[in-house]
C-alpha cells in the first residue's frame, strides 16, 4: 500500500534543497478599512519555483495540503481557505492534484459586528509541501495584514472559485473497488458533465489516478460514471464532493449532502 510517509519522510531528508525555499507566499487585502463588521475579504498569493508544485485541499497520493493557523484579535474569525481549480500531476508514481507558477488562495475575514476603522493588525503561518519529479520539500512564511492592497486581484480570485449547482445532486453507490456516481442536474441546466474534467474533493474515497467520463442516462437529466475506490477508503463514506471543470474553465461543486 502507498502511503505519504514515504514522500513526507523523503522532504524531510532532501539536504540538497532544504535550505532553498522552493515557494513564496503573501497575504494580500481588498482594502485596509472595514465598515460595521462586513466581512474582510483577502487572498493569500502563493509563487511557487519553476519545475515545483504545491498541493490542492485533496493532495492525492503524493503530497500534503497548505496549512494555515491565524492569531486574530478578540471577536475576529476566520473562513476556510479556498482552493481554485487545480492540476494533475505525478510525484514519482503517485499521483496527485496541485498547482504551479502563481496560486491565489481566498479566505474572508470577520470582524466582530461593531468593528469600524482601519483595519487591526492579523498575523497567519503558512506551511506547504512542495514537490518536483525527484524530491520534496517542505516550506513555510509568516503572513501579516495589514499589508499589500489589491482589490482588483482579490476580486479576480474569488470570481475563479468554483461555483455550487442549485438543485444539483450526486449519488454514490461503492461494490468491491469501483465507485458508481451519479450527478443529476437541473433540466434547465446547460452544464454537460460529460465534457467535464473531474477532480475528487473528498479525499481517500476517489483513486486519485482515476480519470472517470460522465455519460447521461438516456431520457433524463442524469449523467452516470464509474470510478476505482481509493486503497483507503473502508465501508461508506458520509459525504463525497466533486469538481467539475469545463474545457472553457468554469467549474462547480456537487456534494451527495
Amino acid at each position: 500500500m502507498k502511503t505519504l510517509v514515504s514522500i513526507v519522510t523523503a522532504a524531510l531528508i532532501t539536504n540538497a534543497t532544504a535550505d532553498e525555499s522552493m515557494a513564496k507566499a503573501v497575504w494580500i487585502s481588498e482594502a485596509t478599512e472595514i465598515t460595521q463588521g462586513d466581512p474582510v475579504r483577502t487572498i493569500i498569493r502563493m509563487t511557487v519555483k519553476e519545475g515545483w508544485h504545491t498541493y490542492w485541499v485533496n493532495p492525492g497520493e503524493g503530497g500534503m495540503e497548505l496549512s494555515l493557523k491565524a492569531e486574530l484579535p478578540e471577536g475576529w474569525t476566520i473562513g476556510e481557505l479556498q482552493y481554485p481549480v487545480p492540476k494533475r500531476f505525478m510525484t514519482g508514481e503517485l499521483p496527485g492534484f496541485g498547482y504551479e507558477g502563481e496560486i491565489d488562495f481566498p479566505i474572508t475575514l470577520t470582524p466582530p459586528s461593531e468593528a469600524s476603522g482601519a483595519l487591526p493588525p492579523l498575523n497567519a503561518s503558512l506551511s506547504w509541501l512542495t514537490c518536483n519529479d525527484d524530491s520534496c520539500v517542505p516550506g513555510d512564511a509568516e503572513l501579516v495584514l495589514p499589508g499589500r492592497v489589491d482589490a482588483e486581484a482579490v476580486s479576480a480570485a474569488y470570481e475563479k472559485l468554483p461555483q455550487s449547482i442549485e438543485g444539483a445532486k450526486l449519488g454514490t453507490n461503492f461494490e468491491g473497488k469501483i465507485a458508481f456516481l451519479s450527478v443529476t442536474l437541473p433540466e434547465d441546466s446547460e452544464i454537460d458533465p460529460a465534457e467535464c474534467e473531474f477532480f475528487p474533493i473528498t479525499p481517500n474515497i476517489i483513486d486519485p489516478a482515476a480519470k472517470p467520463i460522465f455519460l447521461k442516462q438516456r431520457g433524463s437529466s442524469v449523467w452516470l460514471a464509474a470510478a476505482e475506490k481509493s486503497e483507503y477508503l473502508s465501508g461508506s463514506p458520509e459525504k463525497l464532493e466533486l469538481l467539475l471543470v469545463s474545457l472553457d474553465g468554469n467549474s462547480w461543486v456537487v456534494s451527495t449532502e
